[in-house]
């Protein structure tokens, strides 16, 4: 059995984590035949040809003179026979070997890589055994773990065996593991923001002081946290919250200048500088990095996933610049850029960007452009063509569009305000903070942060009233009686 391309890709960038492709170095004096093997499987490892490098590697794996002279190099050598073995003869034959590799582990490296195959393999029970067998084997080496193999047993473990991953992400805190990837900072603050109410309710202050420690330098969940009643004290002032995220900008902005081509990273700098009210800021870099992408292509930059947004991201910054012609040619280049089936998000954000400036019929002619919503495409939308519909008046095409958005209740919430009705939005907002599923969205949604920028009168009046339904007195009810604390944070949430 081949291993896919995708499996290559992973296996390749964890040997490059883990330093599995040894430079050529001095053979133990030992034995010529462990030095020329050692010249054959560097040369031939380096050149990325496992065909060739099998004969030497499965020498040296079982070979004395290195394993006593050079034990780290002699580990490099079996991780890459392992490597190898994946390649060309499938998963099974490289856990046998990595299986026997535990064994004669050298560092925690050869834990990590276990994991990462048995995961590969579809073996979860069995990774998270083997994560657990690393942390108690090699613990002050804990850090070292790589982000694939320690986020796929979380999130193999999170819906089926939330007890299971609460154990292993508590024993991660101990060993004060992060992620090394910056742009996967967002979903490991989501799961320590679920550790700490875990923790919290079962009344374990050890691990809740660890995982308070992590948020503390995770800006957006820390304002979560601290709007969280369950797991905060309203009586206790929140820490500054502005040095944390220009630390973490800082530090974004270091990845981006190492690798400009990392186009998850600038994504995620986006969102905290859109966030740090740094809007002009934002479009100045967006726009130097996608000046590359233009020139060079796509195919030379990572993660191209997140090309489309940024696109979306950069037009939406011309926006809030107060730019709304560029906004506006931004869209349309975009949308011509991604072509009919990458466009769907972008074009979305181009109707709602037209509403909220007053232009309707444009904005319902764009609705047209939109192939292949998804679910999630389709409420947003529904949602943007009822606010179009509600300000021209047409309440049939209104009543439609709401129809649409039958349970998804808060993305009623804005073409009700559309449409003047506070009332209905406020009971949309209340039974959404008694709904653990949104709870989360109404927590960030009721912190007093920046207020929204306007693009038009029409969006003034909009946003006033916004403000407004989240100081009814029935909202605020509702809010305490969902223990959701509403503090004031000098940055953007909305």
């Amino acid at each position: 059995m081949r291993v896919s391309l995708k499996f290559s890709a992973g296996l390749a960038a964890l040997v490059l984590a883990l330093g599995a492709f040894p430079a050529l170095s001095a053979p133990p004096a030992s034995s010529s035949g462990t030095a020329i093997a050692i010249m054959q499987a560097t040369a031939a490892t380096q050149s990325g040809d496992c065909q060739a490098a099998m004969a030497p590697l499965n020498q040296l794996w079982h070979d004395p003179y290195l394993e006593q002279s050079d034990p780290k190099l002699a580990a490099q050598f079996r991780f890459q026979l392992i490597a190898c073995t994946a390649q060309l003869q499938g998963i099974p034959a490289a856990l046998a070997l990595s299986a026997e590799n535990i064994t004669r582990a050298y560092d925690i490296n050869a834990y990590d890589l276990h994991v990462f195959l048995q995961l590969i393999g579809g073996k979860g029970d069995e990774a998270t055994a083997t994560l657990n067998a690393a942390l108690t084997q090699f613990p002050a080496q804990a850090p070292d773990l790589t982000d694939m193999s320690v986020i796929g047993v979380l999130i193999t473990n999170r819906e089926s065996h939330p007890e299971v991953a609460q154990a292993m992400l508590n024993r991660l805190e101990e060993g004060r593991w992060q992620i090394h990837d910056i742009s996967g900072r967002p979903l490991m603050g989501l799961l320590r923001l679920e550790g700490l109410r875990t923790s919290v309710k079962a009344g374990d202050t050890v691990h809740a002081d660890l995982y308070r420690a992590d948020l503390k330098a995770d800006a957006p969940f820390y304002i979560v946290s601290q709007g969280d009643g369950d797991i905060s004290q309203a009586a206790v002032p929140a820490e500054p919250v502005r040095p944390v995220l220009n630390r973490e900008i800082e530090e974004v902005k270091a990845v981006i200048s190492a690798n400009p081509a990392n186009l998850s990273a600038l994504a995620y700098l986006m969102h905290l500088e859109i966030t740090n009210d740094q809007n002009a800021l934002a479009l100045t870099q967006l726009g130097g990095i996608l000046d590359l992408v233009d020139k060079y292509g796509l195919d030379k930059f990572s993660s191209p996933d997140a090309y489309p947004g940024l696109l979306t991201t950069r037009a939406e910054l011309y926006a809030r610049t107060g730019r709304f012609l560029e906004a506006g040619t931004a869209y349309e280049a975009g949308a011509k850029a991604l072509g009919p089936e990458k466009s769907a998000d972008l074009l979305l954000s181009y109707m709602n960007f037209l509403v909220d400036r007053g232009q309707d019929t444009d904005a319902l002619a764009v609705k047209g452009r939109i192939t292949a919503p998804d679910a999630a495409q389709q409420a947003t939308l529904a949602m943007t063509e009822a606010c179009a519909r509600a300000y021209g008046g047409d309440k049939a095409g209104f009543a439609a569009s709401m129809a649409g958005l039958s349970g998804q209740n808060l993305m009623q919430v804005k073409p009700l305000l559309c449409a003047g009705d506070s009332d209905s939005a406020a009971k949309v907002l209340i039974a959404a903070m008694a709904n653990p599923a949104t709870r989360d969205t109404m927590i960030a949604f009721m912190q007093e942060g920046l207020p929204p920028i306007s693009v038009s009168n029409r969006d003034d009046a909009f946003i006033a009233a916004l403000l407004a339904l989240k100081k009814r007195p029935d909202v605020r009810a509702a809010a305490e009686a969902s223990h959701i604390i509403i503090r004031p944070w000098p940055v953007r949430l909305n």
